[in-house]
């Protein structure tokens, strides 16, 4: 658990300085957030729990999901017209998908630790 929380508050504290370097302010708007959280739970379900965890999905599977979904996400933003492709966005979505496999991985075997205790 100390794990799970201590990657979840660096992460807290990275993500607000890397907005701030990056994306030039603390607090995304609501369509940013949506789609950078999209890429967390890319990076938690597939990448952390179905991957590095449970070992489900092969790593050359687990990439083309992420790289699919990730894409179509960036052609649906780039149609609407949400942004361009800019280096710091792509940036910013490689460290949510980092981070959420990380906390999924953490998140999944903290489960499992503690249904074996009970």
């Amino acid at each position: 658990m100390k794990m799970l929380v201590f990657s979840f508050m660096v992460g807290i504290v990275l993500l607000y300085f890397l907005n701030i370097a990056l994306l030039k302010t603390p607090i995304l708007d609501l369509h940013w957030s949506i789609h950078a959280g999209l890429r967390f739970l890319i990076g938690f379900i597939v990448l952390g729990v179905s991957f590095f965890y449970a070992h489900a999905v092969e790593f050359k599977k687990a990439v083309y999901i992420t790289a699919c979904i990730v894409t179509v996400d960036y052609l649906y933003d780039y149609y609407a017209q949400a942004y361009r492709f800019n280096f710091e966005i792509i940036l910013h979505g490689i460290f949510m998908m980092i981070w959420g496999a990380i906390l999924g991985y953490l998140t999944a075997k903290y489960i499992k630790e503690r249904l074996m205790r009970n």
